[in-house]
């Protein structure tokens, strides 16, 4: 005669694996993959050149993605919805020595769309007088495109409220936002040299631009 004992164990077990499986499904920071970091990332930034190396989460229950962005090394950090929705969200970057949180990522390219009409409208004033405004300060660029200044007290600024500089010969100009930090010369300038967007180190200063 089979124990009855056995037989309750036969049918409590797999009960109690399927019970621990929903548990560890539900339980916990959500899966990190590399598609999930990909995915974010590129939401952020469309069109960007990505190659994801590694992902991870960290003791912190922080994901981290390590990747080729656009040619450069970065590393993405993702913290996990706090609202009960298992999916993560992007928080913070870090490349070539320098962090960024969410905040400064959303005001880069909003700069960088800033100083791209400011580029456009220059080559405007070129194509109708020859050469780039002359002098080493945005003041100048006032001449250029009247409609991005108020006209008692003319601005260009950055999206973290910087003065961008900018310096022409007349052949060539150089504009430039000093970034999250408001300190010239730190990894995170964006530099614009006649209409192109280049690193610190084609400028000539340390670190490279984010």
């Amino acid at each position: 005669m089979v124990d009855r004992n056995m037989q309750r164990t036969n049918r409590v077990l797999p009960a109690v694996v399927v019970l621990l499986a929903g548990l560890i499904g539900c339980g916990g920071s959500p899966s990190f993959t590399p598609e999930d970091a990909a995915a974010l990332i590129l939401e952020q930034y469309p069109g960007s050149d990505l190659q994801i190396q590694s992902v991870s989460i960290d003791e912190n229950d922080r994901g981290i993605a390590s990747a080729l962005f656009n040619d450069d090394v970065w590393t993405f950090y993702f913290r996990a919805q706090e609202n009960g929705v298992h999916s993560w969200v992007l928080d913070a970057v870090e490349t070539d020595g320098s962090y960024y949180y969410l905040k400064d990522l959303e005001k880069i390219p909003v700069t960088i769309g800033l100083m791209a009409e400011v580029a456009s409208a220059l080559e405007n004033y070129k194509a109708a007088n020859g050469s780039y405004p002359e002098g080493n300060n945005a003041d100048v660029l006032s001449v250029v495109v009247p409609d991005f200044n108020d006209a008692e007290a003319p601005s260009f600024t950055d999206a973290w409220d910087g003065m961008l500089s900018y310096e022409s010969d007349g052949a060539n100009y150089t504009m430039i936002s000093s970034g999250a930090d408001k300190i010239a010369g730190t990894r995170d300038d964006i530099i614009l040299h006649d209409g192109q967007f280049i690193s610190v180190e084609s400028s000539g200063s340390q670190g490279s631009t984010p």
